[in-house]
């Protein structure tokens, strides 16, 4: 005997009925079973909440509404141990190349072989014919060839990768004479220099014994032989170099004046005196602290108009502008001193105390 609800019967599925659904059919049934109207043979009961075998939802109290369930803990999975373990590993494996290569380039490990490399290829390079065949300088004056050459380092036949054209420039501008130095390597065999070299200007005496030094126009000593050089101007005092190239310019005004200077002494760092027509013998000029210009356009004039020096006098006084003091020369004196059997110049007295002021 069949049953003749909606639901699967008790001998198999049951047929689908045409031309509905029997999810509506269902769903009219589980309306029927809550409200009571359903009858016994339908399968009410079966097609209800307990006859379905679904679980009631919990109750949830007012007095239970806020509280929340702790959290569970979880265990973490395998996947992230392998994980963090191979981050930790690969930390650590960084920190051992680094202290490696620390290691390797404190040892100077790194520099030999790079120097080592850098032989075999200046090696190689020389015997392809990369050597240096010629060395070429421009400018070059006072400058000796053979203290040139021997600043640059190489000569010819030398393989011409191994010249370091830095290191050398640095080399030849520490030569006496030379103010700045370009020096290039021209591939594939050649060196060129180019030399701005320092012009003189004066000799400058260092000590009333007679030890000078040249000065350039910039009022640098060079330290050479100052035997070929005894025709320049001397000057005399402490701090006189360094005031030189002004009083150089001073003097440039009155160019047929400026040619009889034979010497200029600094006097306490504050003024010049001259020594015009002879180093021993010759006519002093005192030449004013304030506004010297003025005081040398007036002795050029003087000269011009009165042929003022040209007469037996021994001093010119020009440090007071309203007026000139000359002094003249009362008898002959022998000079202050003998040549220089070092320089072949003569001394200079540099004034002292309560001499000159």
């Amino acid at each position: 005997m069949r049953w003749l609800g909606l639901g699967p019967s008790r001998d198999g599925p049951a047929a689908p009925s045409r031309g509905r659904s029997t999810g509506g059919a269902a769903a009219r049934g589980a309306k029927a079973g809550r409200t009571g109207t359903g009858t016994k043979g339908t399968g009410a009961k079966g097609s209800g909440a307990k006859g379905s075998g679904a679980k009631a939802a919990p109750k949830t109290t007012a007095r239970g509404a806020g509280r929340r369930m702790p959290a569970r803990r979880t265990r973490p999975s395998g996947a992230a141990l392998w994980r963090g373990a191979r981050l930790g590993a690969g930390f650590l494996l960084l920190l051992a190349l680094s202290g490696g290569a620390a290691w390797v380039w404190q040892s100077g490990i790194v520099g030999r072989q790079v120097a080592a490399a850098g032989e075999a290829l200046e090696r190689f390079a020389a015997r392809g014919g990369l050597v240096v065949r010629s060395v070429t300088v421009e400018g070059r004056v006072r400058t000796d060839p053979t203290r040139l050459l021997a600043a640059l380092r190489t000569g010819r036949g030398e393989p011409i990768l191994g010249f370091d054209p830095h290191a050398a420039r640095t080399r030849v501008e520490a030569l006496p004479w030379v103010a700045g130095a370009r020096v290039e390597r021209r591939l594939p065999d050649a060196i060129h220099v180019v030399l701005t070299e320092r012009e003189p200007l004066a000799l400058w005496q260092r000590a009333p014994d007679g030890d000078f030094a040249v000065i350039d126009r910039t009022g640098v000593p060079v330290e050479v032989d100052t035997r070929p050089y005894a025709d320049l101007p001397v000057i005399v005092g402490r701090d006189a170099p360094a005031a030189v190239p002004a009083l150089m310019a001073l003097l440039a005004t009155e160019p047929d004046l400026a040619r009889r200077v034979r010497a200029a002494t600094r006097v306490a760092g504050r003024r010049w005196t001259l020594r015009l027509d002879d180093i021993e013998t010759g006519i002093d000029v005192r030449l004013p602290e304030g506004d010297p210009a003025a005081a040398w356009r007036r002795l050029a004039q003087l000269e011009r108009d009165a042929r003022l020096l040209a007469r037996d006098i021994e001093v010119v006084d020009l440090r007071l502008p309203d007026r000139l003091v000359v002094r003249p020369r009362t008898a002959p004196e022998p000079g202050p001193g003998a040549p220089s059997t070092a320089t072949g110049t003569r001394r200079v007295p540099v004034s002292g105390p309560g001499q000159e002021t």
